[in-house]
């Protein structure tokens, strides 16, 4: 079975919302065929599957096969930063490697510069974290994943007032984002007591 084939039976699957069968039918593809673009596939799929050891080897693959894709990078970084979130915090410097490389590369989705943000957040460099958050919101104003950041870093950075704005402005595009609920009041309890 060619690999475009393959890789449409998975979307296919996955879109009918059977992560388990789209992941069955990757295997489909001959191991000769198996390009960056089918490790990529398979490691997006076991990361929405919640496998991220699976997603990680097979996102570390596509970037061995195509370095030079800058999606490949941005998604093992938010693979890693999964793994992180999970509590694993040996990957974060890793996954902020991976980032950086694909910025580098020319990322253009709001969602490299939303996990490059967040990956510098927790490597302790809220001004870089800040950085890539606006880059994110310049390619998109409402993305709620950098506004939240934003925001975080905002908080760090104990400019109390712009971090406010910035949670009011995600809620005005996701209201009752409960994360960013609870980030306002505790900001707002930060500032009472300042």
């Amino acid at each position: 079975m060619a690999l475009e084939n393959v890789l449409a039976a998975a979307r296919q699957k996955e879109l009918a919302g059977d992560l388990q069968g789209a992941l069955t039918a990757l295997e489909a593809a001959p191991e000769k065929e198996r390009t960056g673009a089918w490790h990529y596939a398979r490691g997006a799929m076991s990361v929405r599957a919640g496998k991220l050891d699976e997603a990680v080897a097979a996102l570390e693959l596509a970037v061995q096969r195509e370095p030079e894709i800058a999606e490949y990078r941005s998604n093992l970084g938010a693979a890693l930063l999964e793994k992180v979130k999970a509590g694993d915090a040996s990957v974060g410097q890793k996954a902020l490697e991976q980032l950086e490389l694909a910025v580098q590369w020319g990322a253009s989705l709001p969602e490299v510069y939303a996990n490059l943000s967040f990956a510098r957040l927790v490597g302790g460099d809220a001004v870089g974290a800040l950085a890539a958050a606006d880059i994110a919101l310049r390619l998109d104003e409402k993305h709620v994943p950098s506004l939240y950041n934003r925001a975080a870093a905002l908080n760090v950075l104990k400019q109390y007032g712009t971090c406010i704005d910035t949670l009011d402005q995600l809620l005005k595009v996701s209201p009752g984002f409960p994360p960013a609920v609870q980030s306002r009041a505790n900001t707002l309890e930060k500032m009472r007591k300042i």
